[in-house]
């Protein structure tokens, strides 16, 4: 197992309770990685064959079936949704939604062109849910959060799409700040606290964490 991916396991418990694993046409973590939850395996249409690949059968394959390969598809629980006014993303959610499997982690968030990293991250912003992709793990504050994290730790802050928000423990603190993307974001800040915390104001403010150790300007003096 990636070093990044036992770091996320162990940051895991404080985060919260999730209820399912939603998988999207992205970078999907090692088979190893799946076999610490015991957490049903939603695959979003096309992220079922990256499964497969892996020695993984999804227990449910969500989506308008146009990617799922034919083998694939003749072993698995599948859930037709024809509307093309939703993305596959978003009929995975409603699923999970409506069968009590929400908030969940979601892996392989990273799939297709940029607009739909960008629609994805967006979706993503709107929920509980977790979206996890080595070496980043990304979710949305709406009020107060503290974590414990390495000193160091390298992470970014985006309004989604603004926010107003508080910071203690970071090397360049956010006081009373309004972020907002696009435009002003706070990208790249480091721990220098063990415990950190965030205290949103209003609005809501996409994290994104680093679980790999990165060397950079920002990291210099931070620890000594």
């Amino acid at each position: 197992m990636l070093d990044e991916d036992k770091k996320f396991l162990a940051l895991l418990p404080s985060l919260g309770i999730y209820r399912s694993l939603v998988c999207l046409s992205g970078t999907l973590p090692r088979r190893d990685f799946f076999s610490h939850f015991a957490l049903p395996i939603i695959a979003a249409d096309g992220a079922s064959n990256l499964l497969f690949q892996k020695g993984i059968a999804a227990d449910v394959v969500i989506g308008d079936w146009d990617s799922i390969k034919k083998p694939i598809a003749e072993k698995t629980k599948k859930i037709v949704i024809k509307d093309q006014s939703s993305s596959d993303f978003q009929k995975a959610l409603k699923f999970v939604r409506e069968n009590h499997l929400s908030p969940s982690i979601i892996l392989g968030i990273n799939g297709g062109y940029i607009d739909h990293i960008l629609n994805n991250v967006g979706i993503l912003a709107q929920t509980d849910s977790i979206g996890y992709i080595s070496p980043n793990l990304c979710f949305a504050i709406r009020n107060h959060l503290a974590l414990n994290l390495p000193v160091g730790t390298k992470l970014s802050l985006l309004g989604m799409s603004s926010g107003k928000i508080n910071t203690y423990g970071l090397r360049w603190e956010l006081e009373n700040q309004e972020l907002y993307f696009p435009g002003y974001t706070s990208c790249f800040n480091r721990t220098i606290a063990e415990r950190v915390e965030f205290d949103v104001r209003e609005g809501i403010i996409l994290l994104i964490i680093y679980l790999n150790s990165m060397e950079d300007e920002g990291s210099v003096g931070i620890g000594e």
